[in-house]
């Protein structure tokens, strides 16, 4: 397959989310501003790799189970990821609420593992991108992020979620302090009204922080008080996956 062919193939894939599992041909040749005959040959690839599949019933396009296969091979090739996963899974249980981790990619964060409750009643989306000054996690890949980062996200402006976020430079610089004093970093309400989260620095063995480990859930659940009773736990979780990536390194 072409590279240009391949780029675009890829970017079909990338349509696909928790929030759209399901995507007619029309719906992504308008996403992607491509014709319905060239989605329908790139999907046809995408089927034959098992990267896709399509409903029976309904004739629209989902992701396929080798999609499946290689996100697990990619968690299980990834010291940081497979050393985190049963980490995640573990706060899950203990705090009996979605936990996730998180990188930075450019002026945004990305999730880049996530476990939901175990008691979720609520549908919570998964959080593919998360903004640097209005999450907890990426408060914290921002607090530890260089001032050129930094100056970056501000000179873009500071985009309003919900009344809580913080959109004056000088208050998410004096925020950002907090959390390198204190070593974590809270969101209540601040990117999503009715959701809270907390976060903490995860540091691979040379002192980066690499990752942010964090705990999120709806705010009548997870209150301010159960957030900050968790903090102890989370460093203490982030300083064990630190030394198991020293020791497979």
């Amino acid at each position: 397959m072409p590279a240009q062919s391949v780029d675009k193939a890829l970017a079909v894939l990338k349509q696909f989310s928790v929030s759209d599992p399901q995507l007619g041909v029309s719906e992504l040749g308008r996403r992607l501003g491509l014709t319905k005959s060239s989605v329908h040959r790139l999907l046809g690839s995408l089927v034959r790799a098992g990267l896709a599949r399509q409903d029976p019933a309904s004739r629209r396009y989902m992701l396929g189970r080798e999609s499946a296969q290689l996100g697990y091979k990619a968690i299980y090739s990834d010291p940081l990821l497979h050393i985190a996963f049963p980490y995640l899974h573990y706060l899950a249980h203990e705090a009996q609420e979605a936990t996730y981790l998180a990188e930075r990619r450019g002026l945004e964060g990305a999730t880049v593992l996530q476990v939901l409750s175990p008691i979720m009643q609520e549908q919570l989306s998964w959080y593919t991108n998360v903004r640097l000054h209005a999450s907890s996690a990426g408060k914290v890949l921002l607090a530890f992020a260089g001032e050129d980062v930094l100056s970056a996200v501000l000179d873009q402006g500071l985009v309003r979620d919900t009344e809580h976020t913080i959109t004056d430079p000088a208050e998410l610089r004096r925020e950002l302090q907090r959390v390198r004093e204190q070593g974590y970093a809270t969101c209540f309400e601040e990117g999503k009204l009715g959701m809270n989260t907390i976060a903490v620095p995860v540091r691979d063995p040379e002192e980066q922080v690499v990752a942010a480990l964090a705990i999120a859930g709806p705010s009548y659940r997870l209150t301010r008080e159960r957030a900050l009773a968790a903090v102890e736990q989370l460093k203490a979780v982030s300083g064990e996956i630190t030394r198991k990536l020293a020791a497979a390194g």
